[in-house]
């Protein structure tokens, strides 16, 4: 048999778990929006100003607590000069007038710090039309109002960077055209910034350097920085030397265009091939100089040869004539032969200052060895011996005992022949002393006389070349005035120098120092 069909039961229902929400009013809705909403100060104002209601993000934002603020007129919010210039009184008056008074403006803490606040105050009416106060909503903007100052200082320092530079500054999208441009590079140019912009940056370069142009904009477009110094072309057809950095320009990773900081290196490169020009110049005149220097020195070689081999002739058959080799003589014939020979030695003497003073500009090379100084010093004496006691003065050497050095044996020589033969010359009566010593870790020659002296002003001049004094003896003694110019320059290539220490009519000491 069927089954008979039973009636379907009903399930029994259960409880929801969650209650439904609790039915608010209107008003309470509206309380708990306020209170909730803590980025905001919202505040109701008595229609005298006052401060009726606080909320938590009222106090949040200003550090006030309800119970020390309720009661309170709203000018305590206000800044004291906003107070005092009656700023709040007349934000109530706007808002009751019109409904309505906005504000951006700096509100006061309760610890006197400042906050940068939109504020919206508003007249607010019961239904019968009645004010019954003000409402008050109050957004902080301070750190808004950070971030723009920090934005507008950057971009007014960037702006003033790029209108100041002295150095053209444009900037380039990715196709090289030409956005902006400062002053610096109108003036480059000759073009206003105007009539600048779209133009691609080759075309600015001079048309021989473009295809290249093109190149290092390519790579710096890539990313490369690029410095490279080219020509542009002014707006007169004048070419315009310039060095050029082309930079990335860079926005959130992404390489937007190409910055060019151009420099006008004209007068620079002008001034360089100045530079090069005199350099050349400089390096010819030298080597002219040079080659003027060696036939100089060749020229007075063999001049002085040639005046020397007749001047031994003379000098020589003038020692044979004084020698009786022809016969007796009478004695003014012996005097005359004298006198030739005496003039002989002169011109002689001349003959080899002038060509001394000529090799000194060769560059000779210096043979050091060891030289015993005393010794040295005694020989050169005695060679001049003869000629002082002709005119009556005496020519001492003080022994003090070895006294060695190495240096030129010749041109040291010839430094202390130069001397004694100086001091004789202009010496008229009394003595010349030489002595060589050891002093302080060098050589020292000295030489001393009790002839006319020199003058204080003339201590320096005697070392020029050719220079001489204007006195009568000096007239009398003649020369080539070179002695004392070789002596030094001599002295001044084995490492030393001389000094000299003199007043008129008391002698002069000449001091040579060597290396020791």
């Amino acid at each position: 048999m069927p089954r008979p069909i039973m009636p379907e039961r009903r399930r029994a229902s259960l409880p929801d778990p969650t209650p439904p929400p609790p039915l608010h009013s209107r008003d309470e809705l509206y309380r708990l929006l306020v209170e909730n909403v803590t980025d905001y100060a919202i505040l109701m104002l008595s229609p005298d100003g006052r401060v009726a209601t606080w909320t938590e993000g009222a106090e949040r934002m200003t550090l006030w607590a309800e119970d020390q603020i309720v009661g309170q007129p709203v000018s305590v919010l206000y800044p004291p000069e906003d107070a005092g210039d009656g700023a709040p009184e007349r934000d109530l008056r706007i808002a009751g007038a019109q409904g309505r008074c906005e504000a951006v403006a700096w509100r006061v803490r309760r610890d006197g710090s400042r906050v940068w606040a939109s504020v919206v105050l508003t007249a607010v009416h019961d239904a019968e039309g009645r004010m019954v106060g003000y409402g008050v909503v109050m957004r902080d903007l301070t750190e808004r109002r950070e971030v723009a100052r920090r934005y507008e200082e950057s971009r007014q320092r960037y702006r003033s960077l790029f209108e100041n530079n002295p150095d053209a500054v444009c900037s380039f999208d990715l196709d090289g055209r030409l956005r902006t441009a400062n002053p610096a590079a109108e003036a480059l140019t000759g073009y206003a910034a105007d009539d600048l912009v779209g133009e691609p940056f080759w075309t600015l370069v001079n048309p021989g350097a473009r295809a290249s142009a093109r190149e290092f904009f390519a790579a710096a477009a890539r990313g490369e920085p690029q410095f490279t110094e080219t020509v542009f072309t002014h707006c007169s057809g004048t070419r315009v030397e310039v060095s050029v950095r082309l930079l990335p320009i860079v926005v959130d990773g992404q390489i937007i265009g190409v910055y060019c900081i151009a420099e006008d290196i004209t007068q620079r490169k002008r001034a360089e091939a100045e530079r090069e020009t005199l350099l050349l110049r400089e390096r010819i005149a030298r080597a002219e100089a040079e080659a003027a220097a060696a036939a100089k020195g060749s020229f007075l070689a063999v001049v002085t040869h040639e005046l020397k081999t007749p001047l031994n002739v003379i000098t020589g058959f003038a020692d044979l004539l004084r020698d009786g080799e022809a016969g007796p003589l009478t004695e003014m014939q012996a005097r005359h032969l004298d006198r030739i020979r005496a003039g002989a030695r002169q011109l002689l003497g001349m003959i080899e200052d002038v060509l001394s003073y000529a090799r000194m500009d060769s560059g000779e090379a210096v043979r050091l060895a060891p030289v015993d100084v005393q010794a040295l010093l005694g020989e050169a004496a005695r060679e001049v011996r003869h000629d002082a006691a002709a005119r009556g003065i005496e020519v001492a050497v003080e022994m003090n005992g070895d006294c060695m050095a190495d240096t030129d044996a010749a041109r040291l020589r010839q430094i202390v022949g130069h001397l004694l033969c100086n001091a004789v010359k202009f010496t008229e009566a009394g003595a010349v002393t030489a002595k060589a010593h050891r002093d302080s870790g060098s050589v020292a020659v000295t030489i001393a006389d009790t002839g006319i002296g020199i003058h204080a002003d003339h201590l320096e001049r005697i070392w020029e070349p050719f220079w001489q004094a204007e006195h009568p003896l000096v007239r009398r003694a003649g020369g080539t005035g070179l002695g004392l110019a070789i002596a030094r320059r001599l002295a001044q290539l084995l490492g030393g120098d001389i000094e000299a220490r003199s007043a008129p009519g008391e002698g002069s000491t000449f001091t040579v120092r060597l290396p020791g």
